[in-house]
């Protein structure tokens, strides 16, 4: 059985982009609807990681797209991406909220913390795609920014492997997305 990693799709239009860029690291990945923890407690599933993807749903919404909770404690490391930062964010007890005004386009992204792993080799400027009617108004205890823009905060991170980033990494508009 190949590792792999497994990208939750959350309803994403760049799901499949998230996917391609993975593999074009070669690594081996698969877009599910949501993952079965105890098949990867047990290893039937071979798990390196779990990409939460982006997704149009608002996270405080009845009836929004969510994961079992018990997934922050498999001690694998997570990313998430737009949608998948806001539902880390709010399932780990920090608040998402409307945003004045929604923010679509080019961005520039500050680094904060260039010793971070997920930065490694980043600028500390660049050019990123936001596409997002949410943010983050409060962090989950444990969190640290670590990046932001002008108008919110671009990425966050704790010490247990979870990563999550307001833009988009895999679209090409991402200077350093890889």
């Amino acid at each position: 059985m190949k590792e792999k990693i497994i990208i939750i799709d959350f309803g994403s239009q760049y799901s499949q982009l998230i996917a391609r860029r993975i593999r074009e690291m070669e690594v081996y990945c698969e877009i599910v609807p949501l993952i079965d923890i105890e098949k990867i407690k047990s290893g039937k599933e071979k798990v390196k990681g779990i990409i939460f993807s982006g997704g149009p749903a608002s996270v405080y919404e009845k009836d929004a797209p969510t994961v079992n909770p018990e997934v922050f404690n498999l001690n694998l490391p997570i990313l998430g991406i737009c949608y998948g930062m806001q539902l880390i964010t709010h399932l780990n007890g920090g608040k998402v909220e409307k945003a004045d005004s929604r923010e679509f386009g080019k961005a520039v992204l500050e680094v904060g913390n260039n010793d971070n792993p997920l930065f490694t080799g980043v600028k500390k400027s660049s050019n990123i795609w936001m596409s997002h009617n949410d943010h983050i108004t409060e962090l989950p205890k444990g969190f640290e920014v670590i990046a932001k823009t002008d108008s919110s905060i671009a990425a966050i991170t704790n010490n247990n492997g979870i990563y999550a980033l307001q833009f988009h990494p895999e679209v090409v508009h991402s200077e350093c997305g890889t």
